[in-house]
């Protein structure tokens, strides 16, 4: 009779303590960056927030979406005081204190921006953006090929923000001649700041990155990132993850910037970068 009711208080004891390990939040941190990731009228949303949510959900693990500044955020999953950090780009440097998942989250592009009164010239080689100042978010990568002309010093007249918002409100007030940003989220920005008659792309350059959520390594989550692997491959083959993107790039289309008259750029091009981005994204169901 003593060993079947120690065997049951065992049997609690440890259903409790899975109890606990599912209830347990994880907080994720990010940044606003539409219409990958934004704070919405009522909760986080996005296209990246919105895969993310349905892979967490399918593992029953409840999550925190917390919006920062992209250098705090990178800090606080250094410091283990968030657990995991979307979308981020990797790097060498990053792989040391985060684990990140082998399922690619978003792919994305990036792009060069600049006033239309202000034509730029590029050859199609970063260096012949040396002369410029350059507008990035502070400790964002943009790539094997940006990261090392930056650390190189081949791009050295550079001015950071926190946000691309402010990359482009620099743009404005001819602070900075180029603003380096996600193609897609650039989109965005002119839409928000009602500018798409003055900033166009340079359309001769795009640099193509996968994204991905990664694990802050000191908080030991190997586990959770294996089963959320699972679930975004799972969404990759059962067309969940295809059904978000498109809805959001309608929903872009529906909105997307008026045509403008300057021959680099127009409806067609706006359509075809469009078209690109969409590309890019069904690859990254493939990877």
């Amino acid at each position: 009779m003593g060993c079947k009711l120690i065997i049951v208080a065992l049997l609690f004891v440890s259903s409790l303590l899975a109890s606990n390990v599912h209830a347990r939040i994880i907080n994720l941190a990010t940044l606003e960056y539409p219409p990958y990731e934004f704070q919405g009228a009522q909760d986080a949303s996005g296209i990246a927030v919105e895969i993310v949510q349905e892979a967490f959900s399918r593992i029953d693990q409840p999550i925190n979406i917390v919006f920062m500044p992209w250098g705090r955020a990178i800090r606080e999953v250094k410091a283990g005081r968030v657990d995991g950090i979307f979308t981020i780009y990797k790097t060498p440097e990053r792989e040391t204190f985060m684990d990140y998942s082998q399922e690619v989250l978003i792919e994305q592009s990036i792009s060069f921006f600049a006033l239309k009164s202000h034509p730029i010239y590029f050859s199609g080689r970063i260096a012949s953006l040396s002369p410029y100042r350059i507008g990035i978010v502070r400790k964002v990568s943009y790539g094997e090929e940006i990261d090392n002309a930056i650390q190189s010093g081949t791009l050295e007249n550079l001015v950071t923000t926190d946000t691309g918002i402010n990359s482009f409100k620099l743009l404005l007030a001819d602070r900075v001649d180029v603003v380096i940003s996600n193609q897609l989220g650039g989109f965005e920005i002119l839409k928000r700041l009602g500018i798409e008659d003055k900033v166009q792309p340079i359309p001769s350059y795009a640099y193509d990155i996968p994204s991905y959520i990664a694990f802050s390594k000191s908080k030991k989550l190997e586990s959770i990132k294996k089963r959320v692997d699972v679930a975004i491959r799972d969404m990759k083959e059962d067309g969940t993850y295809q059904k978000i993107v498109d809805e959001y790039l309608k929903h872009y289309r529906e909105h997307q910037p008026k045509p403008l008259s300057s021959p680099q750029i127009g409806a067609d091009m706006v359509d075809s970068e469009l078209k690109a981005t969409q590309a890019l994204l069904v690859r990254g169901t493939r990877e």
